[in-house]
């Protein structure tokens, strides 16, 4: 008889197939990794291979006595294919350019960068390439294992500043309504989204969105902010909130314009009545 067995990377030893004397199998429990079934030469196959599936696979034969007779172990290596790189160009505080390159996913990557047409070296022991060349710059970044290859192509006309963290700005009209500011004290190229009570707001009836300012009616209070993101950063402004009731001013100014109106109108009725006496 013989016996599959395996021990996963970090794990317990567990009994996966098995052939008894009377040829009767125990086939691969397969409600759980590594899915797996026999052929009919007693060789185990896996199915569905995952990372999860990596680790130690033994077969074990014995004599008919039971004693152990051979023992063969087979270790399984599984590469995670890799996903989309992710490029990144920082300014160390000498100046340099220097270029990041990665890939969220992926076992046993190799990493090539091209900056205007010149393979780059990374920076003694760490993962930053340096950029000799002079900007802007065309990177191209090459990542791959055995089992997959990604490429990515980005353009830089300069080198991208942090940004910081973002502050609200209130304007309150006569009228009642309210234009907002999403101010930034420093960095480069941000680009900002919008929340009103929690959710992204985008141009509609109610709010006019021009990148970093909004606005539209406040009768109510509501809680704002802004968020800002470039190549290098992601920051977000505190929660703000915004109340822009129409102003004394405005109550003012629509008081006076009525006062006028009803005396135009009240004159305008007394000339008709004398006319009206004048003229039998």
């Amino acid at each position: 008889m013989y016996v599959w067995t395996f021990k996963p990377r970090s794990g317990y030893l567990r009994q996966l197939t098995s052939v008894d004397d009377h040829c009767d199998r125990q086939h691969c429990k397969n409600e759980t990794g590594p899915r797996c079934s026999l052929t009919t030469n007693g060789s185990l196959v896996l199915h569905d291979v995952g990372l999860y599936d990596a680790g130690q696979y033994t077969v074990t034969t014995y004599h008919v006595r039971r004693t152990k007779d051979t023992m063969d172990t087979f270790i399984l290596h599984v590469l995670d294919a890799i996903t989309q790189p992710v490029v990144r160009l920082l300014c160390l505080p000498d100046g340099r350019p220097v270029v990041s390159c990665w890939s969220e996913k992926g076992t046993n990557v190799s990493t090539s960068i091209i900056a205007n047409g010149e393979e780059i070296t990374p920076e003694g022991g760490t993962s930053l390439f340096n950029v000799t060349s002079s900007a802007p710059w065309n990177i191209s970044c090459s990542i791959s294992n055995k089992v997959s290859q990604k490429t990515i192509s980005v353009h830089y006309s300069m080198c991208p500043v942090p940004l910081s963290e973002p502050h609200i700005e209130v304007s309150c009209l006569l009228d009642g309504s309210v234009e907002i500011s999403c101010r930034i004290d420093n960095g480069s190229e941000p680009s900002f989204s919008w929340f009103v009570n929690g959710n992204i707001t985008k141009s509609s009836s109610t709010w006019k969105v021009r990148d970093n300012v909004i606005s539209g009616s406040s009768i109510v209070t509501m809680n704002v902010s802004c968020s800002a993101k470039n190549t290098i950063s992601s920051v977000h402004s505190p929660v703000t909130a915004v109340s822009c009731p129409a102003s004394e001013l405005y109550h003012m100014a629509r008081k006076i314009v009525l006062y006028f109106l009803y005396n135009a109108l009240l004159i305008s009725l007394m000339r008709d009545g004398i006319c009206n006496q004048g003229n039998p």
